[in-house]
């Protein structure tokens, strides 16, 4: 009968990685990370408001029912105030004065609605993807306060336990259409 032999293993030997594959992949994988990373961007605009105003930005948010105030905006047919309030929508309509959007007459539709709703802070503003981008920031700028200083909305402060005014209108506007095209 014959005796089987053992093989000896040797643990101690060292053998070569091949790298070489791996780095190939990752060479050609950062470059592609890098590029796409460009094009997903998510700019913020900070702005520092008063204390009062911030609180009542939160009050809002907590809200089970809040009034919710939208813009639209479209290049061909002007703008959309779209006020929302317990289920039932107003809509207030801005048409286009010349072939261009007419300021003077948002910021005093959107005075209105300030006085009309002075607990909202927040403004839902979907424009149409023919806007240009400078007449978005001039919107967003008559939403944002008041122009006129004489103008207040009161603000109820929880540390005074009263009302105080603030030239604030819309502070917070949220893009709502930023998923499409």
């Amino acid at each position: 009968m014959r005796r089987a032999r053992k093989i000896k293993v040797d643990h101690n030997s060292e053998f070569e990685l091949d790298l070489a594959p791996l780095l190939a992949v990752m060479v050609k994988l950062v470059p592609v990370l890098l590029v796409s990373s460009a094009f997903v961007q998510m700019m913020v605009i900070e702005t520092e408001l008063p204390q009062v105003v911030s609180e009542a930005i939160q009050r809002q948010e907590n809200q089970n029912t809040p009034t919710n105030v939208a813009m639209e905006i479209d290049a061909k047919d002007g703008i959309r105030i779209i006020i929302t309030e317990k289920g039932q929508e107003k809509v207030e309509t801005i048409p286009l004065k010349d072939g261009t959007f007419d300021m003077n007459t948002l910021h005093q539709k959107l005075v209105a609605v300030k006085k009309a709703h002075p607990e909202v802070f927040k403004l839902e503003l979907n424009p149409d993807g023919k806007v240009p981008y400078d007449t978005i920031v001039k919107i967003m700028d008559a939403a944002r306060q008041a122009r006129d200083n004489t103008v207040k909305f009161p603000v109820f402060d929880t540390k005074q336990g009263k009302n105080v005014e603030t030239n604030y209108m819309f502070p917070e506007i949220i893009f709502a259409n930023t998923m499409e095209g």
